[in-house]
């Protein structure tokens, strides 16, 4: 019982619970976190994908674990502050409900995106590459095409088909787009349901988002390398235009998409598929907002007519008592004219309302029918 009273005051309490008052903080939190995260995530897509570049089996599961810990991770650390959304399409669904303003929105998405672009940057000037006098040549699209969000021939599963041979096979931007929204479906709707009305994650929630991102990682990378997030795509989209339009000037002119060789194939530049990595995570944070809307909606008519059934039931019992009453002094009142009709034919004159006189006139009302009795006789 003490257990019960004592998990039932916890969740009242994480349901009073608030975001940080600071607007300063907030936004900070969003900044730091978006940069920390993204650094880790195109660590994870570039270094550790560069000896690993088919990307199947095992090898994608391992990514998405290391992902989903990521974000795992930085939702404990800044739940609390400004409930680690470091998602624009989390951040889109809590405006649409009312957890955050729509200023708070906006800010979210610039210090998010700052973050994206800033780790972009700092990890592509990091990467080694090889000079002009090397023997073998690491070029910075080596390092990072597999941190880059695509379809097409940027699409990771497409480049990988292509470097064993398996030309002419194509995922096209349609099933991008499609595997980018039910994904990211997932992850939205999981990152809601562990907050409270005010936005605060609750006490399992680093645990279920990162549980999310992990699935919805491992789903979508081979078709666009898992955004998830638009603000994830806008980083290395930014930071690698450049290497991707430096690879695609080493390819001889009369090179396509469909030939045979890997190394001629031209990469859509990141920053022409962008806005599929925008409008697909976007919608599916309004898809999974109208639905909760709705379903709070429900709740609420739910709600007010369970309130109004306990209201009539209430005023019934209230009225219970008032009705025995009624009823009892209606057959007092029967009682009293019975006793009135006896005297009167007793020659006594009664009155109803003598019922209400105190229990001395009532005998003394008896004693007179007694005497009139034995008169008669």
């Amino acid at each position: 019982m003490a257990a019960t009273t004592q998990a039932t005051s916890c969740r009242a309490l994480e349901d009073e619970a608030t975001l940080s008052k600071s607007h300063v903080a907030r936004a900070a939190t969003e900044l730091i976190g978006s940069f920390i995260l993204f650094l880790g995530i195109y660590a994870i897509c570039s270094v550790g994908t560069f000896f690993n570049s088919t990307m199947i089996g095992a090898n994608i599961l391992t990514f998405g674990a290391a992902i989903g810990l990521l974000y795992a991770a930085l939702t404990y650390v800044f739940g609390k502050v400004s409930g680690a959304h470091l998602n624009p399409a989390v951040s889109l669904a809590s405006a649409l409900l009312g957890r955050i303003g729509i200023g708070d929105f906006f800010v979210y998405v610039i210090m998010q995106c700052a973050g994206a672009i800033g780790a972009a940057e700092l990890l592509t000037h990091l990467l080694p590459v090889s000079d002009a006098s090397s023997s073998y040549q690491i070029t910075l699209f080596q390092w990072i095409h597999n941190a880059i969000n695509g379809a097409d021939a940027a699409s990771p599963a497409t480049y990988s088909l292509n470097q064993i041979g398996a030309a002419g096979l194509n995922f096209g931007i349609k099933i991008g787009a499609l595997v980018e929204v039910a994904m990211t479906i997932v992850v939205v709707a999981v990152a809601l349901r562990a907050q409270n009305d005010n936005g605060v994650p609750r006490r399992s929630a680093w645990l279920a988002t990162g549980i999310a991102y992990a699935a919805g990682t491992a789903v979508a990378f081979p078709f666009t390398g898992a955004a998830l997030n638009p603000a994830r795509a806008t980083g290395m989209a930014v930071a690698g235009q450049s290497a991707v339009q430096a690879y695609n000037d080493t390819l001889p002119t009369t090179a396509s998409s469909t030939s045979s060789s890997a190394s001629q194939v031209t990469i859509p530049l990141p920053l022409t598929q962008l806005w599929v990595f925008w409008v697909a995570p976007l919608l599916a944070a309004a898809v999974v907002a109208l639905v909760m809307l709705v379903a709070r909606m429900l709740r609420a008519d739910d709600e007010s007519q369970k309130a109004a059934t306990a209201k009539v039931s209430t005023k019934a019992a209230a009225q219970a008592p008032l009705n025995s009453s009624t009823i009892a002094a209606s057959d007092d009142a029967t009682d009293g004219a019975a006793h009135a009709e006896t005297l009167s034919e007793a020659g006594v004159s009664y009155s109803v309302d003598d019922e209400t006189d105190d229990d001395d006139s009532a005998d003394s009302a008896d004693s007179k029918i007694d005497d009139a009795k034995d008169s008669a006789k």
